[in-house]
């Protein structure tokens, strides 16, 4: 009887082998016919005007107050017009709240597209090779605030209208362009009220385009090509303030339950619990699209993720970029308490910063953690503005075909894959606009330049920033 168990369980294992294997071997990668044939000039006249753009001082942040961010932005957008005046002569350009939006009109009546970017920048803090706001070139180097988040989006977008409009090209669909002057700090009072002004005219579009990732070189394990990873979706984020009051006092008689120690017993219960992690939507689909392209020890894992994503996952959960990809995050950001070293706090309060995943709402997570805390002393409130996480785009039709067909023409040794941004952009102040709003930038990341961005010593080079223009004349002339 055993050898008979023995014998059908040995043979199940031999089958469930043989259509893993199957499933690997038939994980093959689309073939494609098209061609390159985008012009990537190496512009250095759109270079100095980069370097220009990053000598506007529009800091969000730090110990800049609102009003410097206003005033600088005005002079940068004074400057966009001087700058660019075709497009200021063919185009409408207007100020919406203190963000900017253009608007090129296309030769008939199908959905439009937008655009975006966005033109403040985080404080430069640490050391730096070179001053931040100077933007110094070494060789064919620009370093810089903003040379790689977001200015070179801003400037690559505004070169490659430049030339569509130089050529005498007109698009089909008419085109967008908003410049967002807040998106560090959110987009309140930028990007939302653009797009309350396009829902104030009920007008949508085909797909929206904004920041996200690039073409990453050395980044996605296993896989030897660069990889160009469209954001389908983009994480949401909430804050909990967690807070107690008691009564205070003297510090020489103090209670065991007081405002401190029920918060840091509560902080504690949280930081030790973490969401479950899954592989699904965007992740992944970017795992069985890269798989397909990498060596067989990987392309059998990811082609077989219906029964090899718990290995996967306990991969992927080593590491915090990875981990964050796969699951809802969340970190303790502030602790207040006390005014005096012998004076009992009467109130005790933290903030904890989430990181939603798609398929994850605000008020699962805030239920969550009130099970968790299980204490009724310790009070919890959502702080600001949480937003949800955004729902998924599709990987097909008009707008992911001609983003892929344009990564094709400029970097046609990329694999291309969907994925999912585990940082905020505008594109959550756009969200019902379109069902189709995508995240990628056509610029070369790895992971020396990547420590740039909101980092030191942020650079870009003269052929990253060429691709970039490339890219944006091929999206542009083909609308």
């Amino acid at each position: 009887m055993l050898r008979r168990v023995a014998g059908i369980f040995s043979a199940l294992i031999l089958l469930l082998l043989a259509v893993m294997l199957v499933k690997t071997c038939s994980n093959s990668p689309e073939l494609i016919n098209q061609k390159s044939s985008a012009v990537i000039v190496s512009d250095t006249s759109a270079f100095s005007r980069l370097a220009t753009a990053i000598r506007f001082r529009t800091i969000n942040g730090g110990i800049e107050s609102t009003s410097a961010l206003y005033t600088e932005t005005d002079r940068f957008f004074r400057w966009i017009r001087q700058a660019y005046p075709l497009i200021d002569s063919v185009c409408q350009i207007e100020k919406i709240g203190n963000s900017l939006l253009i608007h090129w009109k296309g030769s008939d009546n199908q959905k439009p597209v937008l655009f975006l970017a966005h033109t403040d920048v985080v404080p430069a803090e640490g050391r730096w090779k070179h001053p931040p706001y100077q933007a110094v070139r070494v060789k064919d180097t620009l370093f810089g605030r903003g040379t790689l988040d977001d200015k070179n989006t801003a400037i690559a977008l505004l070169e490659a209208l430049t030339r569509q409009i130089k050529r005498g090209f007109i698009p089909k669909r008419s085109v967008y362009i908003a410049l967002g002057h807040d998106e560090e700090t959110g987009g309140y009072w930028g990007a939302r009220q653009i797009a309350e002004h396009f829902r104030a005219i009920n007008t949508t579009f085909e797909f929206i385009a904004d920041e996200g990732f690039g073409v990453m070189e050395g980044i996605v394990p296993g896989l030897q090509k660069p990889c160009a990873i469209v954001g389908l979706a983009e994480k949401g984020e909430l804050t909990l303030r967690l807070q107690v009051d008691f009564d205070g006092g003297h510090s020489a008689w103090p209670s065991p339950q007081n405002a401190s120690s029920t918060l840091t017993a509560a902080l504690h219960k949280v930081e030790q619990f973490q969401f479950d992690a899954r592989i699904d939507g965007p992740v992944k689909m970017l795992f069985e699209e890269a798989g397909k392209h990498m060596d067989f020890g990987y392309k059998f894992l990811f082609s077989n993720l219906w029964i090899t994503s718990p290995l996967v996952k306990s991969q992927l959960l080593k590491s915090e970029k990875t981990a964050a990809s796969i699951r809802t995050t969340h970190v303790t950001t502030k602790i207040q308490a006390g005014v005096k070293d012998n004076v009992v706090p009467s109130t005790a309060f933290a903030l904890i910063n989430f990181r939603i995943i798609p398929g994850t709402s605000i008020a699962s997570i805030k239920k969550r953690i009130e099970e968790l805390v299980g204490d009724k002393r310790v009070k919890i409130t959502i702080e600001g503005t949480p937003i949800e996480a955004s729902p998924v785009s599709p990987a097909k039709g008009f707008g992911y075909s001609l983003i892929k067909s344009g990564i094709r023409q400029v970097f046609p040794e990329s694999v291309i894959t969907p994925g999912m941004v585990i940082t905020g952009t505008d594109c959550k102040n756009y969200v019902g606009l379109s069902d189709c709003i995508y995240r990628f930038v056509p610029f070369r990341f790895n992971n020396h330049n990547l420590k740039g961005i909101h980092g030191e010593n942020e650079y870009i080079t003269l052929s990253q920033f060429s691709e970039g223009i490339a890219y944006y004349s091929f999206i542009f002339g083909n609308l």
